[in-house]
């Protein structure tokens, strides 16, 4: 069993009032498509400017996962059970048919278990995000954020696998250049 968040916490420092957009679900943000996934971080970058839009902070990211009551995951306070795509067993990756361009969408083919866009209609946040818990990592931009940040280029809500999947933890080890089976986008 998983632990539970505490509830009833309250903000104890000035709210930051916002107003911005976040698409509703991965890149393409096409629902019965596959998200997109083996994007970098300039990748995902230039994919959103090319539609007129812009990758999303990660403060923006979060709250769109989060929604005004602060959630630590976009359905409530339990990780158990979900409504999102988490928890699958993890596939052992081969890199090398992963670095070889001949044979890369093979072993992503193998790889893949995230599901189709908006196959988790109960999947939303309180703002009406889909998938931000599971399915895909997203990639987020800390410089919009922090400019003097060493990680601009940082990963938000996890994928299908177990891992951590909650709304405000992100992951600032990966560089920008890096892209993987499970690494998506959102605008």
């Amino acid at each position: 069993a998983c632990a539970e968040y505490a509830r009833g916490s309250r903000c104890t420092e000035p709210l930051d009032h916002r107003r911005f957009c976040v698409d509703r679900h991965e890149w393409p943000n096409r629902v019965g498509e596959n998200p997109r996934v083996y994007v970098d971080w300039f990748e995902a970058k230039a994919l959103c400017a090319s539609a007129g839009k812009r990758l999303c902070r990660r403060s923006e990211w979060i709250l769109a996962c989060e929604g005004p009551k602060r959630l630590p995951y976009p359905w409530g306070f339990v990780r158990q059970p979900s409504p999102c795509n988490i928890d699958r067993a993890a596939i052992p990756f081969d890199v090398n048919a992963m670095i070889d361009e001949r044979t890369r969408e093979e072993e992503l083919s193998r790889l893949w278990q995230a599901d189709r866009i908006g196959s988790h209609p109960d999947c939303v946040s309180a703002f009406g995000a889909y998938d931000l818990s599971g399915n895909v990592d997203e990639w987020t931009d800390d410089l919009l954020d922090n400019p003097a940040s060493r990680h601009p280029s940082t990963l938000n809500g996890g994928y299908w696998g177990p891992v951590r999947d909650t709304c405000r933890l992100t992951t600032k080890t990966h560089g920008p250049d890096f892209k993987f089976y499970q690494v998506g986008f959102r605008c």
